[in-house]
């Protein structure tokens, strides 16, 4: 039998006759009707993407997508910054440019000393995204795939994978690298986070991992690579199941612990650079801290942490934005606690490398920085 590119096989596996597709395997509950998931593929920019990974709603489901708000600029949770801390970027929606209110729309690239918008970049997609470390490289995810791209917007890698979910619009919760740049995380609503292998120029999809129930919303490495959190929440019902966090060997794509013991519903979690997990969950509002020696610790929380977003410093500080209105800074090293009232609706935070501004992303007014004693707005596009 001839051996098909895994592309080719990714195609297909929704052809399959369903007298092949089984209730599941080993007692594992999967998550496509017990087939495991198909092994992804990197294409080059030569390379067409497949109709298929456009195909984001499942055959049957009625999608009510509401009026377009031209008031919304930019893709909830968007917000990078550049490893030495000189650069920011978000995406930006489409809805503007739909409605021409805007010439074009993709990723726009500040200056963090100044504030200045530096430039537009147009790449082929528009989503998440996360900065590769050495600082030349972007990767934006959208629905079902993610975009390799250099700082001018051309395209190295498409990533493809993700599949369609049979009971829910097909998503991309989040993306991150790890610490050396040579592995990508991707967790999606098909309730898989795939691994891809990205040294050098190379490109090749790695260890599919299947973790839980529900679809999880954040992925954060250890400071040394070995470990993968993955965990959170970006929905929450009576209904739902419980969603521990899990931690997994990303190298040999094997679990290493599930952490059952936390209670109420995990909203965001993230390593510090000391290896300390921290997580945050709601119903009880609590935010803990994990070392790795498994010891924990209770640090303070706002009035509540739904649908909370969560920035680790490379120091000490920690910023835990709950609710819609407050904003928590908490200086571990000596306990000093500030909680600013906000009125724009934070969806991601990124410290500068040196602490001195916590930089906050708002869908509808842009970026806003916190230099401790005031916020500077930057420019929009």
């Amino acid at each position: 039998m001839t051996s098909l590119p895994r592309r080719h096989w990714l195609l297909g596996a929704s052809a399959l006759p369903a007298a092949l597709l089984l209730s599941g395997c080993d007692g594992i509950d999967l998550p496509f009707l017990g087939r495991s998931p198909e092994p992804g593929s990197c294409l080059g920019p030569s390379e067409e993407l497949p109709e298929e990974v456009h195909r984001t709603i499942p055959d049957g489901m009625q999608v009510d997508p509401g009026p377009a708000d031209p008031e919304v600029r930019f893709v909830s949770r968007s917000l990078a910054l550049s490893p030495d801390g000189s650069l920011l970027a978000a995406c930006e929606t489409s809805t503007r440019h739909r409605m021409d209110l805007a010439d074009a729309y993709g990723v726009i690239l500040w200056d963090t000393a100044t504030g200045e918008v530096l430039r537009r970049i147009e790449p082929p997609t528009s989503g998440l995204l996360a900065w590769h470390p050495e600082g030349q490289r972007l990767a934006i995810a959208a629905s079902r795939y993610i975009s390799i791209v250099d700082l001018e917007g051309n395209l190295e890698w498409n990533l493809i994978g993700h599949e369609l979910p049979e009971d829910e619009i097909a998503n991309i919760r989040d993306i991150a690298f790890s610490p050396n740049g040579n592995q990508l995380a991707s967790s999606g609503s098909d309730r898989t986070v795939r691994l891809w292998d990205l040294d050098g120029d190379a490109c090749g999809a790695g260890h599919v991992l299947e973790p839980g129930h529900r679809s999880n919303s954040a992925l954060s490495y250890s400071p040394d690579g070995s470990t993968l959190a993955v965990g959170s929440t970006s929905t929450s019902s009576e209904s739902d199941p419980h969603n521990p966090p899990e931690l997994w060997d990303p190298a040999a794509g094997e679990r290493l612990q599930i952490l059952e013991d936390l209670d109420g519903n995990v909203f965001d979690l993230e390593y510090d650079a000391d290896g300390t997990l921290l997580v945050v969950t709601d119903e009880p509002t609590t935010l803990t801290l994990i070392r790795a020696d498994g010891t924990r610790e209770q640090g303070p929380v706002t009035d509540s942490a739904r649908f909370a977003e969560l920035a680790i410093g490379p120091r000490q500080r920690i910023a835990v934005r709950g609710g819609y209105e407050e904003l928590l800074i908490w200086d571990r090293e000596t306990g000093e606690e500030t909680r600013l009232e906000i009125e724009m609706d934070v969806s991601s935070m990124r410290w500068a490398p040196d602490e001195s501004a916590l930089y906050c992303l708002s869908g509808r007014d842009g970026v806003s920085a916190w230099d401790g004693q005031e916020w500077r707005a930057f420019d929009l596009p």
